[in-house]
């Protein structure tokens, strides 16, 4: 991908991988807290994998697709499974893609408005996501369609196109959050004083009314270390990729090292559990550290 060859040699995007994937079964670097502001139940881990251990999305069900509401990693691997496959069958036809789009939507609960784009765009729909899902998959985020200002990429379709495209994760505010809190671990492990630009990863506040009274952090900057706000369109497209790139190639080196991630076998159902851990460690960053 000429993602991958051009991202790669930015500086520090080779140090913070081989600095993460040295760094996965750290009892101390990744421990994290929160009161999940839903059930108000205190939700806790010790290590990367322990946060992935814990995963919970509760997700309704779909009686066309067969799958019955859940929470743990387990269902919502089956339910993805089954959305996955519905789209891609979907191919370029318009009917079949808004109803399977529409569906990914509410499995991650980002029907909001969402839904109204897809539906007022159902004309060429499938012609279009098969033309963005095409660009992904180079890897080139200077492709014309990644830049096109008539692209739509915001966290609803990170989703269609992280079941569309292998090895393109879901980058939403949480993922972002989670993210960006190993970024700043490293440059504190580094002496650095500013994020680097290539690992800058841009972060988006949670969806939450503007009173609310105890309102999740998603912004992980501290003190000297600033991130940029996430904008929706070719910025959140390039930036899904260099998260996309930096994950694989994490769970490429874990496959050859003594982590209990390893025991997932599947450098793409590795990729996933980081992810899946940076879900959960990025629903609140907590209080920040200056």
């Amino acid at each position: 991908m000429k993602t991958q060859q051009a991202y790669a040699t930015l500086p520090h995007v080779t140090g913070f991988i081989t600095w993460l994937a040295a760094e996965l079964d750290s009892k101390t670097l990744f421990k994290h807290e929160y009161i999940d502001r839903r059930n108000a139940a205190k939700w806790s881990c010790d290590s990367l994998f322990g946060a992935y251990e814990s995963y919970r999305w509760n997700f309704p069900g779909n009686e066309r697709l067969g799958y019955t509401s859940g929470m743990s990693s387990a269902a919502n691997a089956s339910a993805l499974g089954a959305l996955r496959e519905d789209i891609i069958a979907a191919g370029h036809d318009d009917a079949l893609v808004l109803q399977a789009a529409i569906d990914v939507m509410a499995w991650g609960g980002v029907t909001a408005r969402n839904v109204d784009w897809l539906k007022a765009n159902e004309q060429g729909l499938g012609r279009t996501i098969q033309t963005v899902r095409s660009a992904l998959m180079t890897g080139d985020e200077h492709s014309p369609v990644l830049q096109s200002k008539a692209l739509r990429f915001n966290s609803g379709m990170t989703k269609v196109y992280a079941l569309l495209c292998p090895g393109i994760c879901i980058y939403d505010s949480r993922v972002a959050a989670g993210l960006g809190a190993l970024v700043v671990q490293y440059c504190k492990a580094n002496a650095l004083t500013k994020v680097p630009d290539a690992l800058c990863f841009p972060w988006a506040a949670a969806k939450e009314g503007k009173n609310a009274v105890a309102p999740k952090r998603r912004n992980p900057s501290t003190g000297t270390l600033h991130f940029k706000r996430l904008r929706s369109g070719a910025h959140h497209a390039r930036w899904n990729l260099r998260a996309s790139h930096v994950l694989n190639q994490v769970a490429e080196r874990a496959l050859t090292l003594d982590t209990p991630f390893r025991n997932i076998e599947q450098s793409e159902d590795i990729r996933l559990a980081i992810e899946n851990s940076l879900f959960m460690r990025g629903y609140d960053l907590g209080a920040q550290s200056l």
